[in-house]
């Protein structure tokens, strides 16, 4: 399906799409700080939207992660990172349909809840879990102090993820489940490989690791080994029924 969508829908494919998301939340970060209730009118909301708000379906998209332009400032880089290094490795076409499944099934979940507001952090969220999965030794400086590969932060994010699965409402279980739903139609196929070939590897190691354990010489008579007894010689001689051992 992915390969179907890069070949024939890759001329519809809005290029920099990192930009546009980037460039959105820089002037709506601009728009809330100077009104903060503005963010009350771009959030989510399917009961405004059937009351003919229908901007909301879309412009939350660009409702900034935070209002604290240090932090925001660093979202903004921490997504034009992770956004534009995807882009080059899928290109505009699968780049805009991992984020065009994760938003329409976001907006679809959001729907279920028409009184609760939908949140744009979990698609974002995946764009992230993308590049680490894509990208998982990558070396970045935690707090710009500490060194830390992306893997472990993705591992963390995914804790975080499956806490608020186990322990919040219901509305929140299927913005989360809805938002990282591009994630696992990219990745599923690829995950559910790497888990057999593990799984083989595994039995592969513990296979060898038997017959390492096993004796290559005993004797046919006192049944004595090369593993038992390292210093014994072994020889072999025609028999009834084979080849016979005798050390």
């Amino acid at each position: 399906m992915l390969n179907w969508i890069e070949k024939k829908c890759s001329r519809f494919a809005i290029p920099h799409l990192t930009w546009i998301l980037m460039g959105g939340q820089g002037l709506f970060f601009l728009a809330c700080t100077a009104d903060p209730t503005l963010l009350h009118q771009l959030d989510l909301r399917p009961d405004k939207v059937f009351a003919g708000e229908f901007w909301r379906v879309l412009v939350f998209m660009f409702i900034p992660q935070t209002l604290r332009p240090i932090w925001f400032a660093v979202s903004l880089w921490f997504l034009y990172w992770v956004g534009t290094t995807l882009e080059n490795h899928w290109g505009d076409a699968k780049y805009n349909a991992f984020i065009l499944i994760g938003y329409l099934a976001t907006v679809a979940s959001s729907f279920c809840f028409p009184h609760v507001p939908g949140t744009n952090f979990y698609l974002i969220t995946s764009i992230f879990l993308a590049f680490a999965y894509l990208y998982p030794d990558f070396q970045i400086l935690l707090f710009f102090i500490i060194p830390v590969k992306v893997k472990y932060l993705a591992i963390f994010q995914w804790c975080i993820l499956s806490l608020q699965l186990v322990g919040s409402s219901w509305p929140t279980k299927i913005l989360i489940l809805a938002a990282v739903l591009n994630f696992f139609i990219f990745f599923g196929k690829d995950m559910v490989q790497r888990a057999i070939t593990s799984q083989k590897n595994v039995k592969r190691k513990a296979e060898n690791i038997r017959q390492k354990n096993e004796p290559f010489h005993e004797c046919s008579v006192c049944k004595r080994t090369d593993k038992t007894n390292p210093q014994l010689h072994f020889r072999y001689a025609p028999a009834n029924d084979g080849t016979a051992c005798f050390c």
